[in-house]
């Protein structure tokens, strides 16, 4: 089932839910997600979610925050990558929660469970101290701006993906 047929009418939810848990997304990435509405019909979800102060639009228009707060504390790059892998799985998606830490997000998929992990220097530490407590099913899915940041990785010996993003989205994926 498609991202778009299991969503449908119920876009506003997921949108806020989406909002708390990546902090901030761009507004780009938000749009491609939902790229299934109209513009009508996103004009019209947008224009509430900020009539009743569910979301934050940066003064320069480039990103969408849960508040101004978020937007100010939240590790932007992180979340913007994480939200661009989210992007990739969209229609293999069957429910989604915040994850524990150092997953942002916990997707439960066709056949799996991922974790979407943010590779950052601050991260790695905890990354490699917690590889080994996820059961062996579960989908490591380490989101990087550069593949040389792998290296970094201490890998289990199945279900590790390396997940490298650009400006513009999944530039490629790849199994350790």
């Amino acid at each position: 089932m498609s991202f778009a047929s299991k969503y449908r009418g119920k876009e506003l939810t997921v949108m806020v839910k989406l909002l708390s848990v990546f902090g901030v997304v761009e507004v780009r990435q938000m749009r491609e997600l939902f790229s299934h509405l109209d513009t009508k019909k996103y004009g019209k979800i947008m224009t509430l979610l900020h009539r009743e102060g569910m979301v934050y639009t940066t003064p320069d228009a480039k990103y969408l925050a849960s508040n101004r707060m978020s937007a100010a504390k939240v590790d932007i790059s992180s979340s913007v990558s994480c939200f661009w892998a989210l992007i990739s799985i969209k229609d293999s998606i069957q429910d989604f929660c915040a994850g524990e830490m150092p997953a942002l997000l916990t997707v439960s998929a066709t056949g799996f469970d991922y974790d979407l992990i943010p590779v950052s220097e601050k991260a790695l530490s905890l990354i490699n101290d917690t590889c080994f407590e996820l059961p062996d099913g579960v989908r490591r899915l380490l989101i990087m701006r550069s593949i040389n940041d792998a290296v970094k990785i201490e890998r289990r010996m199945k279900n590790d993906f390396v997940i490298v993003v650009g400006e513009d989205g999944v530039t490629g994926s790849y199994e350790l």
